[in-house]
């Protein structure tokens, strides 16, 4: 029986339970969402940010599903209806039978909104990124930028690092020695170049008010591509009642000019991070103008946290080198942005080498704490 594609609804429930035990038993620690009602970005009327899941059936057998979201962009000066997709599971990853469901799984997203994008994918060489390419999505890293402030502990815990068995001994000699320690701060200081905050001032707040669609409205004509970052839209992506987000309102002269999404956990056994306390700016807008602020901002509040690292992900020229003026330093980046056809040739009409899009973290499937699979 040919396959059939179609939003996940209740009677799916046991089919897709089945599914993920066949995967599981197959060795694969992917598993889809059981309920068809999402637990981030469900969809609610008037609200144009929302997410929907759709299954892949063969004769009433779930062989595959993925994850499409909806939101809003703004390219050049129009606001456009977009989508991202992820979270493409194919039974073909644990049975060659089923080889085909992934590809049908992309032309099925990508025929429901072909101005969409797909971000993460575990880098350029995995399945799912080779397969948005051979659909002619344009594929691009979204570079990655680390900041150690506690040497100590993240070369004894970082397992990314410690994967070369080669540097394992000297890794460990550089915690026992204090060498560790004493190198991250010594990096610290010599790549922080900024002048500090300056006037701009820092505010923790529990919510995006209206000072944030002041800030979009007064931003956004910066920027050939952005998904809409106003209040309404924030408060979808960043609910208050989820307490693992820290928001940052930085202004100036009494003016907000940008903000930040911060994000921190205690990693337990991570196959990355060990049980490294992690930060993440996960989001930030301002004119590229005051990234240098904003980033500092963000920067000096998860230090403040005591984390032992901290991570983001940025692809505007303005916010990297921002980073970069704030001690990161820039790590190897598995993190694929990849817009269709469509939707980067919209983009390069106006912006041919990307200069001016702002994507990161806060785009495509979400923050930690709203993964899709529940982790």
């Amino acid at each position: 029986m040919a396959l059939q594609i179609a939003t996940f609804e209740p009677a799916h429930i046991e089919g897709v339970k089945d599914f993920n035990r066949r995967m599981a038993a197959g060795g694969s620690t992917w598993q889809f969402p059981e309920s068809p009602v999402p637990s981030w970005l469900a969809r609610i009327e008037g609200s144009p940010a929302f997410q929907e899941f759709y299954v892949a059936t063969d004769g009433g057998v779930v062989r595959g599903a993925y994850a499409l979201q909806r939101r809003t962009a703004r390219i050049g000066d129009a606001e456009q209806s977009i989508g991202a997709w992820y979270l493409p599971i194919s039974e073909g990853a644990v049975d060659p039978k089923h080889a085909l469901v992934a590809t049908l799984l992309m032309r099925d997203a990508l025929r429901r909104e072909p101005l969409s994008f797909g971000l993460g994918m575990d880098g350029m060489d995995s399945q799912a990124s080779k397969l948005a390419g051979a659909m002619r999505c344009e594929r691009r890293l979204v570079p990655f930028f680390v900041r150690i402030e506690r040497g100590r502990r993240f070369v004894r815990e970082a397992r990314y690092v410690r994967k070369n068995a080669a540097l394992v001994t000297a890794l460990d000699v550089a915690a026992a020695t204090g060498l560790a320690e004493l190198g991250a701060k010594l990096v610290r200081l010599a790549l922080r170049r900024g002048a500090g905050l300056g006037d701009a001032t820092v505010e923790g707040v529990s919510e995006f008010g209206p000072w944030a669609d002041e800030v979009w409205q007064r931003c956004r004509g910066h920027y050939s591509f952005v998904e809409l970052r106003d209040a309404a839209t924030l408060a979808r992506i960043y609910p208050k009642e989820r307490p693992r987000f820290e928001r940052l309102l930085v202004g100036r002269d009494g003016q907000a000019i940008g903000w930040a999404v911060l994000q921190l956990a205690e990693m337990k056994n991570n196959p990355n991070f060990g049980s490294l306390h992690v930060g993440r700016i996960t989001d930030a807008f301002a004119a590229p103008a005051d990234a240098d602020a904003v980033i500092r901002a963000a920067a000096d509040t998860l230090a403040a946290r005591g984390v032992d690292v901290m991570l983001s992900n940025q692809l505007h020229p303005a916010w990297c080198a921002a980073l970069r003026r704030n001690a990161f330093l820039t790590g190897f980046s598995n993190y694929v942005f990849a817009p269709t056809a469509p939707l980067a040739e919209r983009i390069r009409a106006l912006d041919p080498d990307y200069q001016r899009v702002h994507v990161n973290r806060g785009d495509g499937d979400g923050p930690w704490g709203h993964d899709p699979r529940g982790f």
